[in-house]
C-alpha cells in the first residue's frame, strides 16, 4: 500500500517557504530541495504550488554542475513508486 507523501519541512525551511527560519539561513534556489518539494508533491498530486517550484526547479537544474536526478546526492538511485519524503 502507497504511503501518503508529506513534502519534507526541512526543504521547505530551506526554501524559505516556511517562514520558521530567518533570511540569513535560507537557500531559495537549492536545486535539492527544489527537487524534493517538487517530487513529493507531483507525488500527492497537489498542483497549487507545483508550476512555480518546477520553473524554479528548472531554472535551478540549469546551474547545476553535476546532474540532478533526485532529492540528495545520497540518493544513488530513482525509483518511481518510491519517494524519500517522511
Amino acid at each position: 500500500m502507497a504511503r501518503v507523501l508529506i513534502p519534507p519541512r526541512t526543504d521547505r525551511d530551506d526554501l524559505g517557504l516556511s517562514g520558521a527560519v530567518q533570511r540569513c539561513a535560507q537557500h531559495p534556489d537549492n536545486v535539492w530541495a527544489l527537487h524534493g518539494l517538487v517530487e513529493c508533491l507531483k507525488g500527492r498530486r497537489e498542483s497549487e504550488e507545483l508550476p512555480g517550484l518546477q520553473a524554479k526547479l528548472a531554472l535551478a537544474l540549469t546551474k547545476a554542475d553535476v546532474p540532478i536526478t533526485s532529492s540528495c546526492l545520497c540518493r544513488t538511485s530513482v525509483q518511481a513508486d518510491h519517494c524519500c519524503c517522511p
